[in-house]
């Protein structure tokens, strides 16, 4: 299988399985053990892998500013792949930028 290939098939496979993440994180939000926020962040984190929901959260967090700036500020502290990820999704970002390597 190309690389190619193998690309747009992850990207596809990544829709159904963010929402299952987002599904379950938000069911579990409630309980006392935060796994409903690490279920929330990685089903994004998923969704992020497929260009247009990667505009989408990107546009998503420009309409929260305050929110994005938390988000911001809260980001050197966080393990090297989550850094990635809301680096990538960080609304002040620029169009060229979201190419997928």
């Amino acid at each position: 299988m190309t690389n190619k290939r193998l690309k747009f098939i992850l990207r596809w496979i990544a829709i159904p399985l963010s929402i299952i993440l987002l599904v379950l994180g938000a069911l579990t939000l409630p309980l006392p053990i935060p796994t409903g926020v690490i279920l929330i962040a990685l089903g994004l984190a998923v969704a992020a892998f497929n260009p247009r929901m990667l505009k989408f959260i990107r546009r998503t967090r420009g309409r929260f500013p305050k929110t994005n700036a938390r988000i911001r500020q809260a980001t050197p502290h966080l393990p090297g792949f989550i850094q990635r990820i809301l680096t990538r999704t960080d609304s002040r970002r620029r169009d060229r930028d979201t190419k997928i390597s």
